[in-house]
C-alpha cells in the first residue's frame, strides 16, 4: 500500500503501459512485479538469484486480486542465462549491476538486447563510485567544523558515550567512509557513469546522477558525482 520512493521513481521511468511485457531483474521480495500488474502490464516476471527472495515474491504476487495473479511470475535465475520466453517493453534493473562483474554484466546486457522490444526500454539504477571517492569525501570535510560542536554536546546530553579519546577524534575528523569487507564482497563492481555507459553502448541511453541530499554540494554535483546513477536504455534505431 505504501510504495517505496526507489520504486516510484523507476515506475515513474518506465511508464509502464497497459497490455506491456515487464521484467524485473533481482526481483527481490516482487514489489515491482506486483506494482507492474496493477498498473496494466499483461505480463510481470520477476527473477532472482536468491531462493528465499523468490519464494516471498510468490508470496506477494498472491496478494494480486485472483484476476490478475495469472498475469505475474517468479523464478530463480541469473539474468544472462534465464531462458527467457517472451520479449519485453520494461526491463528492470535496479541496483543489480554492483553485484555482478563486468563480464556478467556484458551477457546480461547482450540478452537483454535480445528480448528487449523495438520500443522497449530498461531502467537501470545503480550506486555511483564518484559519489564515494569523491563528492562523499568533500561533504566529511564539510562537516569538521559541524562536528567540533556537534559530538561533545551529544556526550555532555548523554546521548553518546566514546570508548576513548582516539574514538571521538574518529568522530569528528572522519573524512572516509569504509563500506566494510562484506559490503565489498558483495558490491564487487561499483561503476561510475562512464564504466556504466561503456556496458550500454550497444543501446541509446540516456544516463544521469542522483542525489536527493540538499547539501549544497550535492545540489551542485548531483548531476556528476550523485549518489545513484540512472540510465534509461533503448533499443538503437
Amino acid at each position: 500500500t505504501h510504495v517505496h520512493d526507489k520504486f516510484k521513481r523507476a515506475l515513474r521511468l518506465a511508464q509502464i503501459q497497459p497490455g506491456e511485457n515487464v521484467l524485473d531483474v533481482g526481483c527481490g521480495r516482487g514489489e515491482l512485479v506486483y506494482y507492474a500488474v496493477r498498473q496494466g502490464a499483461e505480463h510481470a516476471l520477476g527473477i532472482d538469484y536468491s531462493k528465499a527472495a523468490v519464494e516471498i515474491a510468490r508470496e506477494t504476487i498472491q496478494r494480486l486480486p485472483a484476476e490478475d495473479r495469472a498475469k505475474a511470475e517468479a523464478h530463480v535465475g541469473a539474468a544472462e542465462s534465464f531462458p527467457y520466453k517472451k520479449k519485453y517493453d520494461v526491463i528492470f534493473f535496479l541496483e543489480i549491476a554492483e553485484h555482478m562483474y563486468d563480464w556478467q554484466l556484458e551477457a546480461a546486457f547482450n540478452k537483454f538486447n535480445e528480448i528487449l522490444t523495438a520500443n522497449g526500454r530498461i531502467i537501470c539504477i545503480t550506486p555511483n563510485y564518484d559519489f564515494e571517492t569523491k563528492l562523499l569525501p568533500m561533504k566529511l570535510w564539510l562537516n569538521i567544523p559541524g562536528n567540533l560542536f556537534k559530538w561533545p554536546l551529544r556526550i555532555l546530553r548523554g546521548k553518546y558515550k566514546p570508548k576513548n579519546f582516539k574514538e571521538l577524534l574518529s568522530k569528528i575528523f572522519r573524512v572516509h567512509v569504509d563500506r566494510g569487507e562484506r559490503n565489498r564482497q558483495m558490491h564487487c563492481n561499483v561503476l561510475t557513469p562512464n564504466r556504466f555507459r561503456s556496458h550500454l553502448k550497444q543501446f541509446d541511453t540516456l544516463i544521469y546522477c542522483e542525489d536527493h541530499s540538499y547539501n549544497p554540494l550535492s545540489l551542485l554535483l548531483r548531476h556528476w558525482w550523485g549518489r545513484d546513477i540512472v540510465a534509461i536504455a533503448r533499443k538503437k534505431k
